[in-house]
């Protein structure tokens, strides 16, 4: 701080007080100073106090460090945006009900996590829960919206307007199975001979013979995927059909997997929990269990699921092509309550293209949570008090670190992937359900009840199937099937392709 010089006044009782006040003053701007304030801290919106941002954003479990992380984190931001963040994560099984709380509070909220399968985010946005970002991308957004092709930001928009920011990550579905690599060594398993889910099942046989206190399989709500059984993820037609038939719910590929996994969960073979378990992560964090299904198959995942099943090397074999399904599976919003809408902005801006903090975010504090290794790696300090394995959840995976045992060319791959996926044919086709909240409500209440036990396995097929089919039936699955098809044969015919 420069010297400050205070004229000195007469003895008048007027001059007296002046001087009072100004040595005051000057106490005051060097208490300021002594505590760390800058210059920008005095000045910003006219007061020496920071807007403080709400995050919520789903994680695994809660880290003892999150306060030392959300500290250095407003560390990062404060001289650039005037602001901090309150770092609010909450556990994937209770996210979408704990957001769904504070939203029918209309609590405040600044930045919102959402995607197509947790908190759904266009739901979400038709009720008017986020804010539209057009006017705010245009004033504190240029690089963000720079950083992603219109592939991706067209996913966040609903009715012309843009709604979400997407996290850039793996935008493509591509099943596959993760395997336990010391398992792959003992038995000498030929990977290359894995071309569809069937095919594990000697593997699995040979494990529970062999390995006590090993699960050969591990699931939580299944592995039935249309994409691996030539049907459209989209929408529930087969592929190349050219009367682009809307399928129903319970097609014969879906009890042709139900009776597989039925027979494998009577021989042991999946762990006896599967339709109870909330959270995928419950199925491997353990380290005892061999082989398990995952949905995306993205490239450097290996790495994640060695962190998170006791620090087995793990190999993934894909089981069929590269679907793109967009950015909507990790999207970041501005809640409608937001108060600070702009500083929200200006934050996730940041979080997008400041390789620091977006690496604080997800790894926590070098030196303490990781160690620098050579070029793009680090050493993760798996006991440290911070751990994510969450990157897509915060921003874009093309500015991380990479953990040991990724792949040096991740972040290339998962480029590639995002081009070269295949694209549904009905991917603009957007499903209106306005008048369909009864049927909808009731197919869920059905599925709640039923779907988990059918497709781990728990319950025989055979005598559940069609008790499964009739309550459906009865919910409304065939007026919403019957709904769907007239929506499509319109879309089609919009598009000139029927």
């Amino acid at each position: 701080m420069s010297k400050l010089n205070v004229r000195k006044i007469g003895g008048s009782v007027h001059g007296r007080r002046f001087t009072q006040v100004a040595i005051l003053s000057i106490v005051a701007v060097l208490m300021l100073v002594a505590s760390g304030c800058t210059k920008s801290d005095l000045e910003g919106d006219g007061v020496g106090e920071m807007d403080e941002l709400i995050w919520y954003y789903p994680q695994n479990k809660p880290n003892a460090d999150l306060h030392l992380v959300n500290a250095e984190v407003n560390r990062l931001i404060a001289g650039k945006i005037h602001a901090s963040v309150k770092l609010q994560p909450v556990d994937f099984a209770n996210y979408e009900q704990k957001l769904n709380t504070l939203v029918a509070a209309s609590d405040p909220m600044d930045i919102v996590w959402t995607s197509n399968w947790l908190f759904p985010w266009d739901a979400n946005a038709r009720k008017g829960v986020f804010q539209p970002l057009d006017e705010l991308l245009e004033r504190h957004g240029q690089k963000l919206r720079a950083s992603m092709s219109p592939r991706f930001w067209n996913d966040g928009k609903l009715d012309g307007k843009q709604l979400a920011v997407p996290n850039y990550q793996i935008a493509a579905m591509r099943p596959s199975l993760v395997i336990q690599k010391r398992f792959v060594d003992t038995y000498k398993l030929d990977l290359s001979a894995i071309r569809k889910i069937d095919d594990i099942e000697p593997f699995l046989r040979l494990l529970k013979e062999r390995e006590p206190g090993i699960v050969p399989f591990g699931t939580t709500r299944g592995f039935f995927m249309n994409h691996m059984y030539g049907i459209d993820w989209r929408v529930s037609v087969y592929q190349g059909d050219a009367n682009h038939r809307v399928l129903p719910d319970v097609t014969p590929e879906m009890k042709q997997n139900f009776a597989l996994v039925h027979s494998w969960y009577d021989k042991g073979y999946i762990n006896q929990d599967a339709a109870t378990l909330k959270n995928a992560a419950d199925v491997y964090n353990k380290g005892n269990t061999a082989v398990w299904f995952d949905f995306t198959g993205k490239p450097g995942s290996e790495a994640e699921f060695k962190a998170g099943d006791g620090g087995f090397d793990v190999v993934l074999v894909p089981l069929a092509k590269p679907s793109f399904n967009g950015a909507v599976s990790s999207m970041n919003a501005i809640s409608r309550t937001s108060k600070h809408p702009d500083k929200a902005m200006q934050l996730l801006e940041l979080v997008n293209t400041d390789k620091q903090l977006y690496n604080t975010l997800v790894y926590g504090i070098e030196g303490k949570h990781y160690s620098r290794g050579d070029g793009n790696y680090i050493k993760l300090n798996m006991d440290s008090g911070y751990f994510t394995n969450t990157d897509w959840v915060f921003g874009n995976i093309r500015n991380e670190y990479l953990p040991e045992g990724a792949p040096p060319d991740k972040i290339e791959q998962t480029v590639r992937i995002n081009e070269d996926a295949e694209v549904s044919p009905y991917y603009d086709f957007v499903f209106r359900t306005d008048d369909l909240k009864a049927e909808i409500a009731n197919v869920k209440a059905v599925n709640d009840e039923y779907y988990a036990v059918l497709a781990t396995g728990t319950v025989d097929p055979a005598k559940y199937l069609p008790i499964y089919e009739e309550k459906l039936n009865r919910a409304g699955s065939e007026t919403i099937r019957s709904e769907k098809q007239r929506q499509l044969d319109d879309w089609l015919k919009a598009k000139g392709k029927k």
